[in-house]
């Protein structure tokens, strides 16, 4: 007994929705009804690899991509109504006009309405280097989209022509970009305008200009996927208020200059675990919220690190203690009271305990402490006398004072004994 056409038009809809499309329009042959149905589908996949023959050959693939391409085409054609809210695209490409093709069906599929874009595009063996999908504009200004799945080395956007069609997607929830071919700062900007984005993974190919790579991530962000292919990348700032439970990082062993200013503590050691050759480190007032309380055991020695700058709230002398151990190349140490952090002592109650053994940094390297709108507090007098005492090639200590918040300055630093001749 057939009981599944009882059922109703929107529920075998939502039925067919889940199947590959090619699947789908096999239903087709049962009665026109299911014609119809097939014809009213809002969700589309396509898979080249539905389209083989089998035998894996070069011909194969090359009649499986055009019996994919003429089915997407018929069916894209043919739709009228109701508008699609899905469209998934597997393939590669080889031949030049099958890219104008690809960007045919972007356009075609494009509505108010698409919730969901997902474009796999790898490059055949016989492929076109250097020709690429460009993904339209428009794409990213569809206020609909939840869902931005970009793949492969086909694949480039272009930054906005004017203005007038630039990035605004306030309902993107899901971005990855596999491979993509664009500006790192068309990539800076795109995620500026991505307010509800949750899950972001970018795995890029992106040349980077001189300045480097400066990301701010989104306030909705849960989950981070991060990759550098760029070429090469040497200088990468990251900001994000917000914490996300899931994150992962991966090669950015050239990156040599870098600014983190996050709220997660795991965020922080995995790009610290990553910068196997970092030279210059700033950790902004939000990861002072977080590391300190990181049993150093956790945070990776950075052998190549030659600048440390800290951003602090109060002078937790011993997460100033735990980075110099952490860095036995260091000659340059900055550290910058931020105002509206100030006072804010994460361990009220902790006091200034002597090392058990002088960091390798200080007693070989260490040539300028610089101290910037310094602001006394608990324990900084024993730190001051420690460093120059086993600061045995220090050249300067410079402490920049702000007089508002610092009336009891304790000019005495300057009898404490020294080691080096400075």
């Amino acid at each position: 007994m057939d009981r599944i056409s009882d059922l109703p038009d929107s529920i075998l809809l939502h039925i067919l929705s889940f199947l590959p499309t090619k699947t789908a329009f096999f239903t087709t042959v049962l009665s026109r009804r299911w014609t119809h149905l097939c014809h009213d589908l809002q969700h589309f996949d396509f898979n080249q690899i539905q389209f083989h023959n089998g035998n894996q050959t070069c011909s194969d693939f090359s009649s499986s991509r055009k019996r994919l391409f003429a089915i997407v085409n018929w069916i894209l054609s043919r739709h009228k109504a109701p508008p699609i809210r899905t469209f998934r695209l597997t393939c590669d490409l080889a031949l030049f006009d099958e890219y104008t093709t690809v960007e045919w069906f972007i356009r075609k599929v494009l509505g108010p309405n698409l919730q969901e874009l997902n474009l796999n595009l790898q490059l055949s063996i016989f492929g076109l280097p250097d020709r690429k999908v460009v993904i339209p504009n428009s794409v990213f200004s569809c206020a609909s989209l939840v869902t931005l799945r970009l793949n492969g080395g086909n694949v480039t956007f272009l930054s906005p022509s004017s203005s007038s069609c630039g990035y605004r997607l306030p309902s993107l929830k899901t971005l990855e970009m596999h491979n993509v071919k664009a500006s790192i700062d068309d990539v800076a900007e795109l995620l500026s305008h991505c307010t509800a984005l949750e899950t972001l993974i970018l795995d890029l190919n992106c040349q980077v200009s001189e300045v480097g790579l400066r990301i701010h991530f989104p306030l909705s962000l849960k989950k981070l996927n991060f990759r550098s292919d760029f070429d090469p990348l040497r200088r990468i700032g990251i900001e994000c208020r917000q914490q996300f439970p899931s994150t992962c990082v991966s090669n950015l062993h050239n990156v040599e200059e870098a600014i983190i200013n996050v709220t997660s503590r795991g965020f922080v050691l995995k790009f610290l675990v990553e910068f196997r050759w970092l030279r210059s480190l700033v950790l902004g007032n939000l990861v002072f919220t977080c590391l300190p309380q990181a049993p150093p055991d956790l945070i990776p020695e950075l052998t190549s690190l030659r600048r440390l700058e800290l951003a602090v709230g109060c002078f937790d002398t011993r997460y100033i203690m735990n980075m110099l151990e952490k860095c036995p190349m260091l000659k340059v140490l900055v550290i910058v009271f931020i105002t509206d952090f100030v006072n804010k002592d994460p361990h009220p109650s902790r006091k200034w305990e002597l090392p058990g053994k002088v960091p390798t940094c200080l007693a070989s390297h260490l040539q300028v402490i610089t101290i910037k709108r310094y602001v006394e507090t608990r324990d900084d007098r024993d730190f001051f006398a420690y460093v120059l005492q086993q600061g045995l090639v220090l050249e300067s200590l410079d402490i920049q004072v702000d007089r508002a918040r610092a009336e009891g300055f304790p000019e005495e630093l300057s009898l404490l004994p020294r080691s080096s001749n400075f």
